[in-house]
């Protein structure tokens, strides 16, 4: 399928899943060489903003846009996001 035959809504929604998945990797870069270099201090680094971001979608209400619901969702996500970025650093 070519571009060409990608609806405009569509193609918005990629090329924002693109912008993402290269944030992804250069943030990735940076944590990688955090971890290898300062690992302690990166992995206590991750470990407070777990909690800040606990409190932040939680009790202080963060994305005030979303349903309770939804933002425990998100912050579930985000939650285990940071969870996985050490675990995969520490496996890699």
């Amino acid at each position: 399928m070519s571009e060409d035959d990608v609806s405009p809504e569509r193609a918005v929604m990629i090329r924002l899943r693109a912008r993402l998945a290269v944030v992804e990797r250069a943030a990735w870069a940076g944590f990688a060489e955090a971890m290898r270099t300062r690992p302690a201090e990166t992995e206590a680094y991750i470990e407070a903003e777990r909690a800040k971001c606990a409190d932040g979608f939680g009790r202080r209400g963060w994305a005030a846009d979303l349903t309770d619901a939804e933002r425990r969702m998100l912050g579930a996500e985000v939650d285990s996001g940071l969870a996985a970025l050490v675990a995969d650093a520490k496996a890699g």
